[in-house]
């Protein structure tokens, strides 16, 4: 019974049609851009965190029958067979209650995905909004977006397990700080954040950095 079930469903699917070729490839791309889907020559292959984002998903949401029976809504629409208003309200209806149910995510699916937004490496907390700090082309950033400075110290910039440490409130050695008489090693321990800015092309621009206490020993010391 199962098994005729899913046949039917699978038939009535092919006939109404999975949106046009266009939203799909808009579809495939945010998947990949995202991190979700990776492409294996002419096959698209689900990532691990694709593979996680399905298991929690609700079944209504993720079923190809949804998106086909918009598809033959729509149609009918189109053909003034259906009012749009009506097509509209009953995706209101159902958005409505999604929110409803599933309004927060457990803490046991949150860490499901720890490697981050598009499988990104999350190197800890940012100190100033507690977003996600992750691994990117560039550096370490919030994804918050909060302008928390989290990928350089006093001009220098940081590897990813300095930034691990500085997350963890861990004091670390950092090697080529500059200063008026020459370079210099010295452990640089974080007691706050504190909000700086700079001028560029003519525009102040605000952020928020590290206040570091800085202590020297034998292995980081001044350096002529």
């Amino acid at each position: 019974m199962e098994r005729a079930g899913a046949e039917d469903m699978g038939d009535e699917v092919e006939r109404k049609g999975l949106g046009t070729p266009a939203t799909r490839a808009d579809i495939i791309e945010k998947l990949v851009k995202d991190g979700f889907v990776k492409r294996e020559k002419k096959q698209m292959i689900p990532t691990e965190d694709g593979m996680k984002l399905i298991t929690i998903l609700p079944d209504v949401v993720k079923s190809p029958k949804l998106t086909a029976d918009w598809e033959n809504e729509l149609t009918l629409v189109s053909k003034g067979e259906v009012a749009a208003e009506q097509f509209m309200s009953g995706i209101e209806a159902m958005v409505t209650d999604l929110v409803k149910t599933y309004h927060s995510v457990s803490d046991e699916h949150k860490a499901m995905f720890g490697t981050g937004k598009g499988g990104q490496e999350v190197l800890g907390k940012c100190p100033k909004c507690g977003a996600d700090v992750v691994k990117g082309k560039f550096g370490a950033y919030c994804t918050g977006k909060c302008g928390m400075n989290v990928g350089k110290a006093l001009g220098v910039t940081l590897s990813d397990t300095q930034v691990k440490s500085l997350l963890q409130g861990k004091k670390i050695l950092v090697k080529g700080l500059k200063g008026k008489k020459g370079s210099y090693d010295a452990y640089l321990i974080p007691e706050s954040v504190q909000e700086f800015s700079y001028t560029k092309d003519g525009k102040e621009i605000k952020g928020f950095q590290y206040k570091f206490k800085m202590e020297f020993s034998q292995k980081a010391g001044k350096r002529g």
